[in-house]
């Protein structure tokens, strides 16, 4: 696995890996926070800088979390300055390579059973307009209804969505084993 503490980082890995520090942090401070614990999903994007669509994609998610009061750790994103050790390494931690991005993953904070689900993200610039009704966006329909308490959410099952898990078995170790691993502060 890369090692980030070795030689000199490119922007993406510096930006990455602070990022990573940083969600480390808020994972920690949620999981004794009542309030925050109950935000149904962390969703994490890894893309690729030029993918326009994912960003996109991403910053729908972002405004959605924001009115649902989710906090930084609920949603993240790596890669949008370029490949970087912590894009590697989070990919290698669910089973996935590059060839895979730009992908969202969606993992439950309701119920900490390390289980992901991961929804390929449209390449480039996504072919034009955005169309909410392609799966990402039912799935952040999905989050919407579990978050108002109309559902539970349930990704399983759902068409163009893979279900897979942590290489280490839940979200926080997971995130933790990783920036470890990149020389990251812990």
């Amino acid at each position: 696995m890369p090692d980030a503490s070795q030689g000199p980082m490119s922007h993406a890995d510096r930006h990455d890996l602070d990022k990573l520090a940083r969600w480390k942090e808020g994972l920690d401070v949620a999981s004794g926070d009542d309030s925050s614990a109950a935000f149904p999903v962390c969703a994490i994007f890894l893309v690729e800088p030029e993918g326009r669509a994912s960003h996109d994609i991403f910053r729908r998610y972002r405004s959605a979390f924001e009115e649902l009061g989710g906090g930084f750790h609920h949603l993240v994103i790596f890669g949008q300055h370029g490949v970087s050790t912590t894009q590697i390494a989070f990919l290698e931690e669910i089973e996935l390579g590059q060839d895979n991005v730009p992908v969202l993953v969606i993992v439950s904070m309701l119920k900490d059973t390390g289980s992901v689900h991961c929804i390929e993200l449209p390449k480039g610039d996504g072919g034009g307009k955005l169309d909410d009704s392609q799966i990402w966006g039912v799935a952040l329909e999905e989050i919407r209804a579990a978050e108002s308490g109309q559902s539970t959410l349930s990704l399983s099952g759902m068409d163009g969505v893979t279900s897979g898990g942590f290489r280490r078995g839940k979200l926080a170790v997971a995130v933790a084993g990783v920036l470890a691993e990149l020389g990251g502060k812990d």
